[in-house]
This record gives structure tokens, sequence and C-alpha cells, in this order.
């Protein structure tokens, strides 16, 4: 069976690394041939390419790239489309009005739902990364199947995230708060300079590790800065005393998958993460991380966590059962592979209900997102970011 996977970006863009990429071994095994296309320009990309490479396949996985309707027309209609997303792709991103100003980025989301609309009418099937965006992809067709990104533990085998942990609590005079991410999410961290003034200022030896191709400016923070490479990204992890996810509450940031939060978990790295989207999903307060909803609770949560050595090792051992249970690579590959399967074969896939069960907090998630409804990093923080590096990151 073939498939030919059109994807939005190269091999170190997130959504490639981790929704396709990492489960190509698994997708061989199934006895799938698979054919990747990076959709851009500077890649060799063409429309009458794409069309070549289409009529040799029997599925074509879209993999977040958005194809206006006239550009749709060069995949042969016999073909069966399976789309995949993983951003709310629907909704205004900050980032893009903050470089191109409120009015135009308006006019990017708009032309960015119209091409959103024509793929997902035109999809056998859809894959969408968490709740908030099935639900958007609804709205247009039934075919949607929740398929959260996962994790591959291999780089964290037990015995080197024990190891990791021991090093950490022997370690003297000093404590990481660390952040993995890329441009675009440096807002989130750098609204976070308060919280983070404070803790460093209460727990001697802390500081902020960012790790990314672009840094955040965090004014009377201790900050070291490392430049991501997917080299060393376990080692930077296993480094960490702790991890962040802030996020604010825009419609945008509940499209986000929660990727670096499953990250510090696959680590056994405790973690703090707004009450956004996909967190609620992953984290169970007190037990598989800490949610923080505002400056003070930042704050504290940071401070707990650098200064309880016991609840820190709890959570980060949680955390990562969590990630093993629910979120690895292996499984969530074999999903993937279950759904291409089942598209080239015009049967419905196995998951059709298009909802991720967790037993073990049904319920759970609606609660906390009706208890933290407004908690939003930017809304109650003043600071934003200034001073941010051009670049790429791993997030």
């Amino acid at each position: 069976m073939r498939l030919l996977c059109l994807l939005n970006g190269g091999p170190d863009h997130p959504s490639t690394r981790f929704r396709i990429l990492q489960h190509l071994e698994t997708l061989h095994g199934r006895g799938l041939t698979t054919e990747l296309l990076v959709a851009k320009r500077d890649a060799g990309y063409g429309l009458l390419d794409l069309r070549r490479r289409a009529l040799r396949a029997d599925v074509v996985l879209v993999q977040k790239k958005l194809l206006a309707r006239w550009k749709l027309a060069f995949l042969p209609r016999r073909h069966r489309i399976l789309f995949d997303f993983d951003d709310a792709l629907f909704e205004v991103s900050p980032d893009v009005e903050e470089r191109f100003g409120a009015a135009r980025a308006a006019r990017r989301c708009r032309s960015r739902r119209r091409r959103l609309g024509a793929i997902l009418t035109r999809s056998a099937w859809v894959l969408a990364g968490n709740g908030f965006l099935a639900a958007h992809a609804r709205q247009v067709t039934p075919r949607v199947t929740i398929l959260p990104t996962g994790v591959d533990l291999a780089p964290f085998p037990d015995d080197r995230v024990r190891q990791a942990a021991a090093r950490r609590r022997a370690r003297p005079g000093e404590r990481l708060i660390g952040w993995i991410g890329s441009r675009p999410s440096l807002r989130y961290l750098a609204a976070l300079a308060a919280p983070l003034r404070e803790a460093c200022a209460r727990v001697p030896g802390a500081r902020v590790v960012q790790v990314s191709n672009a840094f955040a400016d965090l004014p009377g923070v201790p900050v070291e800065t490392r430049r991501w490479e997917a080299g060393r990204e376990a080692a930077d992890l296993l480094d960490f005393d702790l991890g962040l996810m802030p996020l604010d509450d825009r419609p945008f940031s509940r499209g986000k998958c929660g990727l670096k939060l499953l990250q510090y978990q696959a680590a056994g790295v405790p973690a703090i993460s707004s009450p956004v989207g996909a967190n609620l999903e992953i984290v169970r307060p007190g037990v598989t991380g800490l949610l923080a909803a505002d400056g003070p609770s930042w704050t504290e949560s940071i401070v707990r966590l650098l200064t309880d050595a016991d609840l820190a090792a709890r959570l980060g051992q949680a955390g990562r059962e969590r990630v093993r249970d629910h979120y690895a690579a292996a499984s969530i590959g074999a999903r993937l592979a279950d759904e291409i399967v089942a598209v080239a074969s015009g049967r419905v896939p196995r998951a059709a209900s298009g909802r991720t069960e967790f037993p073990d907090q049904e319920g759970e998630g609606r609660e906390q997102s009706h208890q933290h409804e407004r908690l939003l990093v930017a809304d109650h923080l003043r600071e934003r970011p200034g001073g941010a590096l051009a670049g790429k990151g791993s997030h």
C-alpha cells in the first residue's frame, strides 16, 4: 500500500517530527510504502510534482498543509485524502497578529478558514490533535477522529531517567527551571517574567534554562540559553528540575496539543502548565503535574517543586507513567497506521467516535475547564515578549 505524506514543514518542524516522521517505522511495519513531500517551494515542491506523486499513491496524508480549492484539484479525485492537524488553523495566530497587525492577521485567518474548510470537505477522514480542534472540524464533516501527539520514549529509557533524577537531587547549589519551544511560543514564557523573578529570588541557585533557536527577554531573571539541537534534546530535557508550559486562553492557544508538556513528562521531569486546551487532558493536578492560572499560582508552584524534592519526584514519575499509558509514540503510531489502512480500504476508521477515552479521568477535564475558565497567562500578567530573536525552534 502506497502512502504520500504532504508535509507542511521539514524534518525540524515539530508537527512533521512528532505527527509523521517518528511513526514511519511503524507504518513500514504495516506494509505501507511511504513517500514524503515537503510543501515548500525551496524544497522543490510544485503542483505538477504533487500530482505525479499522488497518482502513484493509494492514500494522500496531508499534514496541516492548507491548499486552496483550485490547488486541491491537482489531487486526483479517486484518491483518498487523510487530513491531520494539530494547531488551531482557523483562529487568529497571536504571532501573525504581532508581525502583521490585527487587520491583516484577520484577513489571513479568513483565508485559512476557507482553505481548511475545503480540505476538510474533500477528506475521506480527518485526524485532530485534541478535542478543541475536532469540534471545529466536525462543523464541516462528521468524519473526524482525535489522535493525540505522541512522544517517543526510546530516548528516555528507565535507567537513564533514574540516573538523571538522582543527578538532579544531588546537584548542589542550582535548580533549573526549563522551557523548550520555538519563537512563536516565546510570548507565553515572557509573560511569566514577574513570577519567575520572584521564584528565583526565593530559591537560591534557581535559573531559567531556555532551549530554543530564539529566546525571550526575561528582565531580572537569571537565564541560561541553549540552542536547540535534535541530537541533544533528550539530554537537555533530562537536565531540568522542572518544566514550564504556560499558555494564554485565546482560542488559538486552546488548539495546542501539549507537546512540550508531554516531553517533560516522558523525561520524568515534573511540569507546571496553564489549564488550557489539551493540558487539561494531560495533567491530573497534584498527581501528574501542577496547573497554574495566574502569577501568584505560577510563583508558588515553581517554588514548591524546587523545594520539595519528594513531590517533584512523585509528579515526575506519575507523569511519565501517564505518557507511557496514553501518549507513547509506539501506540499512537499504531493508531495512525490503523486509520491509514482503514481509509485506503474504504472502511470507517476504528475510532470513528472521535473520542479519546481516559477512564481514570472521566469528566475531569470538563470540570477543570470550568474551574479555570479564565486563567489566561497573558490576561493576568502584564509583561510581554521584548527582544525575542528571529529563528526556528523545536516546538
